[in-house]
């Protein structure tokens, strides 16, 4: 049974032209907005770096593993923000590698900044013949010998309305909508993948009546033309600028809980566990999600700037 769903997935890439979600899902969406919302580059510390790991649906045959790492700034008296980005998500016989580069342009108010950001990217598509099992070994449109790879250009948009307190953003991935070609120089095997628009949003409030305990509210959703929309609600607990705990609830698919810790003002590492409760929970014993984040303010002089550029400023520790 779960090695179906895969045989099934590449008879659809080899053999047609295909369109549905093909973005990982992080649990920690609020902790990788960078990736998937350019809008948010430069919006952090003078300096923010994230390390994510994830493994879903673990006990799964082939189920998706996917790292990403991210590193952006501000700059131009903190007008305009700027990064890179590596993601590798890695389902069955299909492998892609993305890299990228981001440029926001931030709009200061006074007790707000509203982020303009864009990205491009250029994937490295493959899929890997050794990977994939098959029903019928003796399949001529499938060739379990050869791994074939293709590169691929796209485009991300997005912006991010902000100060400590609260957002609201929007992004829209694969807007360039390009298409992966496989296997060109065979037209037996020939098979095409086309990237879809897939769109983001998120909205968050914090608040406290007591400055040890914040409560951090987050929505966010997701969709992309022929898969469900997601829906997901994380509210999670800061307890003296230090520890957080938290739990989200995912639409007809998990509940994830989250731990995290942040040490020396400037570092952070958090886990999250989703507990599957969709039709996947019979195979899967859950997923795993681990991050690591150094966020800074590396130049000592801008520091209070930095620190209170919001005209009610509460939550500074937050990063």
């Amino acid at each position: 049974m779960k090695k179906n769903l895969f045989y099934i997935l590449v008879l659809y890439l080899l053999s047609s032209s295909v369109v549905a979600q093909q973005m990982p899902y992080y649990t920690q969406y609020n902790n990788n907005a960078f990736i998937t919302n350019p809008g948010v580059t430069g919006t952090k510390r003078l300096l923010d770096a994230r390390m994510n790991y994830r493994m879903q649906w673990v006990g799964y045959d082939g189920a998706p593993r996917t790292t990403s790492i991210g590193l952006h700034s501000r700059f131009f008296k903190e007008k305009m923000g700027a990064g890179l980005y590596y993601m590798q998500d890695k389902v069955g016989p299909a492998k892609q590698s993305n890299i990228g580069i981001s440029y926001a342009y931030h709009l200061r108010f006074p007790d707000a900044e509203l982020s303009l950001g864009i990205a491009g990217n250029f994937t490295n598509y493959t899929l890997i013949g050794s990977d994939i099992t098959l029903h019928n070994t003796q399949d001529p449109s499938i060739d379990q010998f050869v791994t074939n790879s293709t590169w691929v250009a796209d485009a991300t948009a997005g912006f991010y309305l902000y100060n400590d307190r609260f957002h609201v953003g929007a992004s829209a991935l694969h807007v360039v909508q390009s298409t992966a070609e496989f296997y060109k120089a065979d037209t037996t095997k020939k098979g095409l993948v086309q990237y879809t628009t897939q769109s983001n949003f998120t909205i968050g409030y914090n608040f406290s009546e007591n400055k040890d305990f914040v409560f951090e509210n987050t929505l966010f959703g997701s969709y992309a033309k022929g898969s469900p929309m997601n829906l997901d609600y994380t509210l999670r607990v800061f307890i003296k600028e230090v520890v957080f705990g938290g739990i989200s609830i995912r639409l007809h698919d998990a509940i994830a809980l989250h731990v995290g810790y942040t040490f020396f003002d400037n570092y952070q590492v958090s886990y999250s566990y989703d507990i599957v409760i969709g039709k996947l929970r019979t195979y899967t014993s859950g997923s795993h999600e681990f991050m690591i984040a150094v966020s800074h303010n590396i130049f000592k002089k801008q520091k209070s700037s930095i620190k209170n550029r919001f005209l009610h400023q509460k939550y500074a520790y937050m990063f």
